[in-house]
């Protein structure tokens, strides 16, 4: 039984590590097409929608790996199940860390940042953006590749929230409020990738530590960027909740 224990264990640590290293190559060499996609879209006056970086999306890199060596292990959730055990864990411990984030924020592929302006206080708000979160209806959370949240701060100053595809892949929402002078509200907003893998993976916040230099893109929402398409879905639905 040892014997047949030792074997499988050592079989499935061989299979972890050639998927890792064929990721990581498939990285590197994406990653060339990647740079040329942020080069266009630095130089062009086009918005990010028309830039194609599909085929540097953490989704297709692990498809192609995972699928030429084995399954790749991640949580087999149902499109709105129970998060899974190990994304509970890592999650918030990815989201303090944020090592897709680190350069991400300054190439804009995985991450996107806008100001709202609001005439309602801050409270007002911020209450509003979590019962637009909290009142999603199925359609929308597909929509929005959505079907896991959790809200970790909801007050008049801020709004933090951890979502989570299907797949389990970890991305943050961050929202930071500011009273005008009229009144008002200054919102800014923030949508960002925490990592390219899921957190369903064994050591995930470790392994995207060492993967934070890769820009991986997060496409997705009428052929644009992920990101930018939840953070307009979004203030459409906080607008509309205020003005009813």
């Amino acid at each position: 039984v040892d014997y047949v224990r030792n074997t499988t264990c050592k079989s499935q640590n061989q299979s972890m590590l050639r998927f890792l290293a064929v990721a990581c190559f498939l990285m590197v060499a994406d990653g060339f097409q990647l740079h040329s996609s942020v080069a266009l879209r630095c130089m062009s006056s086009e918005p990010p929608k028309q830039i194609d970086v599909t085929s540097s999306s953490r989704r297709n890199i692990l498809k192609v790996a995972g699928g030429a060596l084995f399954a790749l292990p991640v949580a087999a959730n149902a499109e709105y199940g129970e998060l899974s055990s190990i994304s509970k864990v890592q999650g918030p411990i990815q989201d303090i860390i944020q090592p897709g984030h680190w350069i991400g924020q300054f190439i804009g592929v995985n991450s996107h940042s806008e100001t709202w302006q609001f005439s309602q206080s801050p409270e007002k708000v911020s209450a509003a953006l979590v019962a637009t979160l909290e009142q999603l209806s199925p359609g929308e959370r597909k929509r929005l590749l959505i079907p896991n949240f959790e809200i970790r701060q909801k007050d008049a100053t801020r709004v933090h929230v951890l979502t989570w595809t299907k797949s389990e892949w970890l991305d943050a929402l961050d929202v930071s409020l500011e009273a005008t002078p009229a009144g008002g509200t200054k919102a800014k907003v923030s949508f960002y990738a925490t990592g390219f893998f899921p957190t369903s993976i064994p050591l995930a916040p470790l392994l995207n530590t060492a993967l934070f230099f890769f820009p991986f893109a997060s496409p997705g929402g009428k052929g644009g960027l992920l990101q930018n398409f939840r953070i307009d879905e979004l203030e459409a639905m906080v607008s509309k909740r205020l003005k009813a």
